[in-house]
């Protein structure tokens, strides 16, 4: 089986990459946009010291979403 060619870094793609950890993008969606492998994702936002959000803190924070949204609503 061929190894696949090892794409480099771009300044751009590290700055696409900061504004998608910033802007509170998974790591999944961010490995998506960069049309890169997911752990390769990971590993370049951890090496910048910008790590993705994990799964827990962004699961706690949509129940926290839906728990407002349903807060607003008539009674």
């Amino acid at each position: 089986m061929p190894m696949k060619k090892k794409t480099l870094w771009s300044d751009r793609d590290i700055e696409r990459l900061k504004v998608l950890v910033a802007s509170g993008a998974s790591a999944v969606r961010a490995s998506v946009a960069l049309k890169r492998g997911l752990a390769v994702t990971k590993n370049k936002a951890r090496d910048l010291g910008i790590p993705f959000r994990s799964e827990a803190e962004m699961k706690e924070d949509r129940k926290r979403m839906f728990q407002n949204s349903t807060d607003c609503g008539p009674r």
